[in-house]
């Protein structure tokens, strides 16, 4: 009979941990609706700064800055000026979707150089990142159609995302 008490406990975690499994991805439920749009710039960006004061409009929290700016150690010489979108993530894909065409419409509205436009955003689950290079920012944005969301992550150079997959 001692053996009953272990089994309904083992059971009962059984259960538990399937059942908090199910909910998992609660978060998507609060996510926002797909098909949306970037916001299109009115101007053009002339510093990291002034387009991380347009991109605050639209994402909460958002750090902007080109690497050779934050990076004492930079080679100009030798290294990537990667322009770094970075921001608090929930983990939501449709919101973080919208975040990166975002990004990119207002990367396709910079006045100084950078050679890889990196958007990362930070969850409790993890980092994930999309990177674009300036001639894929210059083929999504130069028609001044507005990036589309659902599709801009298919878009990038290079990911790295176990977040959302």
């Amino acid at each position: 009979m001692k053996a009953v008490p272990h089994l309904v406990s083992a059971l009962t975690l059984a259960s538990a941990l399937t059942l908090g499994g199910c909910s998992a991805k609660e978060s998507d439920s609060d996510d926002i609706e797909p098909g949306q749009s970037a916001e299109v710039p009115t101007s053009d960006f002339d510093s990291s700064e002034v387009l991380g004061d347009f991109l605050r409009s639209s994402i909460d929290e958002v750090h902007v800055h080109r690497e050779s700016e934050s990076n004492p150690d930079f080679d100009h010489a030798g290294d990537v000026d990667r322009l770094h979108v970075e921001f608090p993530s929930s983990g939501q894909p449709n919101a973080d979707k919208k975040a990166t065409a975002d990004a990119v419409q207002g990367a396709g509205n910079a006045e100084f150089d950078y050679d890889m436009l990196m958007v990362t955003g930070t969850t409790d689950e993890g980092t994930w990142s999309y990177m674009y290079s300036t001639d894929t920012v210059k083929d999504l944005t130069e028609g001044g159609e507005a990036v589309e969301a659902d599709t801009v992550w298919d878009s990038a150079d290079q990911d790295f995302d176990s977040v959302h997959r």
